[in-house]
């Protein structure tokens, strides 16, 4: 069993980073772990400005190639029995650079394909996707349609995993908020 902890956490003192490492911890999880900081990589949206952009990207698919570093963490992604992916709850969606990760994993041909009838079939053999996240605010409904609806709808129609899973903490930024007391019913 190999887990991919996709860490799209841009602060070192993320509370979203600290709940996904209790989650870690709690579930004791004895396969491989597979960090990936996104804060450390040089992840950006395809854009058919850059050299390695949309064009690259179409033509790669086409040709299927998928040689090209590009493709690397959709190959990574593919390759997972599960992922956990860790993401504070920013602006009422994630951050761009998740944004930007996600859309290199969604990459034809190698984490998913497209059938004769137009339907989608996954490529992963992933079980299981937890997002774990945390606000500094009062819990709000954004959450499932704008970050964790936008992310489970990824796992659903491209990839096809059966078992999606949120973990989130709220009102950690609170004058009085107590974040320990806070985070661990989060748990379940």
């Amino acid at each position: 069993m190999s887990l991919l902890f996709v860490n799209a956490c841009s602060r070192k003192d993320s509370q979203s980073e600290r709940l996904a490492r209790m989650w870690l911890e709690q579930r004791g999880y004895e396969g491989e772990v597979k960090e990936l900081r996104l804060r450390d990589e040089n992840v950006f949206p395809l854009d058919a400005s850059d050299p390695n952009g949309i064009d690259d990207y179409a033509a790669a698919v086409a040709s299927k190639d998928y040689s090209h570093p590009m493709f690397g963490y959709a190959q990574e992604f593919a390759r997972a029995d599960e992922v956990l992916i860790a993401a504070p709850f920013w602006n009422y969606g994630i951050l761009a650079k998740l944004h930007a990760y996600l859309e290199l994993v969604c990459s034809q041909g190698v984490t998913f394909d497209i059938d004769d009838n137009g339907a989608y079939v996954s490529l992963c053999h992933i079980e299981r996707l937890t997002f774990v996240t945390t606000a500094g605010g009062a819990e709000v409904e954004a959450l499932d349609d704008h970050a964790f609806g936008y992310v489970r709808t990824l796992a659903t129609r491209f990839w096809h995993i059966p078992h999606i899973d949120c973990v989130a903490a709220w009102g950690l930024d609170g004058p009085n908020a107590d974040v320990d007391v806070l985070l661990t019913p989060a748990l379940g």
